[in-house]
């Protein structure tokens, strides 16, 4: 299951599109702004280079999401303790409400996937939906073995 978390969260899929409970979130933060606020809460504190990491987005549109979210209140930009020269990013009591309202719908959402499939079931569908990111991310293999089939004509009767 956490697999499938990790899954969401990382490449910005969207399965609760059709839930009505997500498109109210949906009209006060992008997905990436989504995506970045649940970073925060379960990774903690970010420097910029690790949230653009995470995100797999170049820091200049990892900055311009920052930019938003501070502006919103969500996020809060400080001096790191350690290193003056390092800028952490940290969620703002409110960024951390709205994360965390985003976090019950994505398990509730992959409770009802659970308690849908058969443990096996779960582990093949985790499996492939795996492995179709990954050829997604890197164009993925192309099979040398698959016979290419010539298109036929199919009768319909009406």
């Amino acid at each position: 299951m956490q697999q499938l978390y990790d899954l969401f969260l990382k490449t910005g899929l969207r399965p609760f599109a059709f839930m009505t409970d997500t498109l109210q979130l949906e009209q006060k933060v992008t997905r990436s702004d989504l995506s970045t606020l649940l970073i925060l809460l379960f990774r903690g504190d970010q420097t910029m280079s690790e949230l653009a990491s995470e995100m797999g987005a170049p820091l200049s549109s990892m900055t311009s999401i920052a930019t938003r979210l501070e502006r919103k209140g969500l996020i809060a930009r400080a001096i790191s303790a350690q290193d003056q020269r390092v800028r952490l990013v940290t969620l703002t009591q409110e960024g951390r409400r709205l994360a965390k309202e985003w976090e019950h719908i994505m398990q509730e959402m992959l409770g009802r996937l659970e308690s849908a499939f058969t443990p096996e079931e779960l582990d093949e569908f985790t499996r492939l939906l795996l492995k179709a990111a990954k050829v997604f991310q890197s164009e993925g293999p192309v099979r040398q073995d698959v016979k290419k089939t010539s298109a036929r004509k199919i009768n319909i009767e009406e």
